[in-house]
């Protein structure tokens, strides 16, 4: 079978979520470093791959990412404990975390990360971020300032590539939905929803696509995906959110948008509980607010923020970056596994 060059496996699209980051250890004075390699399964160097060494106990929070060669380099660390963490996104790589890192004063560690082979067992067609990669890398983005639309607003028009949070924080989950997780863990989570062609997580839910088309209008921004649900659409009218009593919930919600400068702000409620959210559970008093703002002509940062009493005890928080494809288009992608949900 021939995989086309943007398709990728459903079910390899839920990234093995890091577990929540618990450093310990104090600063001590002085300064250290912490430099290494980071390696595949196979021992070859990884590039690019995001470093995070974490040190609540002295406010550190480290972040680089690996050079061509697989080499990292943190410099001028606090001395102390730190847990270092490597979350490449889905799904060549299982998540790298080491809690127990310690930094002696004035005396540098070396410290190689090797990755252990993740989901996608070396399957091109299941591993949305070699794919993504490639397709970033045959882009050409005009040195033009970011556009803007007849009203001012920055204009969010184009392809862009999804992607996940590099340096993603756990969410601080209750019991009930910590045991549904580890049920779905246990599972390799086959019963994600995007394995029966149902709708996956906002603010991209496409399935077994990265790739979404934004289409902006003074009184609408519609967001093009490549799988179910196919669209969303987020007023920009001046509209506001419907009786919930009344509103019947739906796998996408209700989204209103405004601006506040150059952001756009998009507020959803009115989901149903058959979705995921990630690898949780959800239910129908969850909220989402996405902050979209193009920083520049080629790229899109996005703030995605989810609330649902039920499920977390406090909003979790994801950043993402998503870069422009000018040189893409959608493919019209049919799944043909929904009898399996009936």
């Amino acid at each position: 079978m021939t995989v086309p060059l943007r398709s990728v496996g459903s079910s390899a699209l839920l990234t093995a979520f890091i577990l929540a980051f618990a450093p310990i250890g104090s600063a001590q004075p002085g300064s250290s470093g912490l430099s290494g390699l980071v390696l595949d399964f196979t021992g070859a160097p990884v590039a690019d791959a995001p470093i995070r060494a974490r040190n609540d106990a002295a406010s550190v929070d480290a972040r680089t990412r690996s050079n061509e060669d697989g080499s990292y380099d943190f410099a001028d660390l606090l001395p102390g404990t730190y847990t270092v963490s490597v979350a490449m996104s889905c799904c060549a790589y299982l998540p790298f975390r080491r809690n127990d890192i310690v930094l002696a004063s004035g005396a540098p560690l070396k410290f190689d990360i090797a990755l252990e082979e993740g989901l996608s067992l070396n399957t091109l067609g299941d591993d949305p971020e070699t794919m993504i990669s490639e397709v970033r890398d045959r882009q050409v983005i005009p040195d033009e300032p970011v556009p803007r639309t007849a009203d001012g607003h920055p204009d969010l028009t184009g392809v862009w590539l999804r992607s996940e949070d590099p340096y993603p924080e756990p969410p601080n989950v209750l019991a009930w939905a910590a045991e549904a997780f580890a049920e779905r863990a246990a599972t390799d989570f086959v019963d994600n929803p995007t394995s029966f062609c149902l709708p996956g997580s906002p603010p991209a839910p496409g399935g077994a696509s990265f790739v979404v088309k934004f289409v902006q209008r003074p009184e609408l921004l519609l967001i093009l995906l490549e799988g179910a649900p196919y669209f969303r659409q987020i007023f920009l009218d001046g509209r506001q959110h419907p009786d919930l009593e009344e509103y019947d919930p739906t796998w996408m919600g209700h989204s209103i948008g405004r601006w506040e400068g150059d952001t756009l702000v998009v507020d959803t409620v009115g989901f149903n509980d058959r979705g995921w959210i990630g690898p949780y559970p959800r239910t129908e008093a969850m909220r989402t607010v996405e902050r979209y703002t193009r920083t520049d002509y080629g790229s899109l940062e996005l703030q995605f923020v989810v609330e649902d009493p039920n499920v977390f005890s406090e909003p979790w928080v994801q950043n993402m970056t998503w870069d422009l494809a000018p040189q893409e288009e959608l493919f019209e992608t049919v799944c043909e596994n929904n009898k399996w949900a009936q």
